[in-house]
């Protein structure tokens, strides 16, 4: 069974399995940089409860919800969903970002994961969202367009020299 949910202690090792297995693999964070560096569990999971909470975080970021993604208890991936778009994040990063372990790429999870971070936006009543893509990354692109995302242009980003896909997603 693929379940979406929040990070806990119990889920501490795996992540950093998976931390490790990233870095080892491509070092490629996009989607799902809050897990890049993690020093301090506790206060990692401390610092993800305050950002759900607008009144908790800088008013100029997005309030944001991480969801780990298991299959049979086993963590394949993440994903991030952003409640609101503020700053930047409407040419790049969009609402949901979301990242596969190296090991699990090719086997249909992105798609899985991209579909319960779509359901967990409905949830929190958002009626779509914007998700975007490397342009060069051809298979974010293709598990993006199989949830419906409708495409809308290029963003070239000046600061990273990369440009981005932007899809909307209605979460209907």
């Amino acid at each position: 069974m693929i379940i979406a949910k929040e990070f806990a202690e119990q889920d501490k090792e795996q992540l950093l399995d998976m931390v490790n297995e990233i870095n080892k693999y491509d070092a490629d964070f996009e989607g799902l940089v809050v897990i890049r560096s993690i020093e301090d569990y506790n206060l990692f999971l401390k610092k993800l409860g305050e950002w759900k909470h607008q009144e908790l975080i800088n008013p100029n970021f997005s309030p944001q919800t991480t969801f780990g993604v298991f299959d049979d208890k086993k963590l394949v991936g993440g994903f991030v969903l952003r409640h609101t778009l503020k700053g930047t994040l409407i040419n790049n990063g969009g609402n949901i970002g979301y990242l596969v372990r190296p090991s699990k790429r090719k086997m249909g999870y992105g798609k899985i994961l991209l579909k319960l971070a779509l359901e967990k936006a409905r949830d929190i009543g958002l009626q779509k969202v914007l998700v975007t893509c490397r342009n060069d990354n051809i298979g974010s692109a293709k598990v993006i367009e199989s949830n419906g995302g409708v495409y809308e242009n290029d963003y070239y980003d000046i600061n990273s020299g990369k440009t981005y896909r932007r899809y909307w997603i209605q979460c209907e």
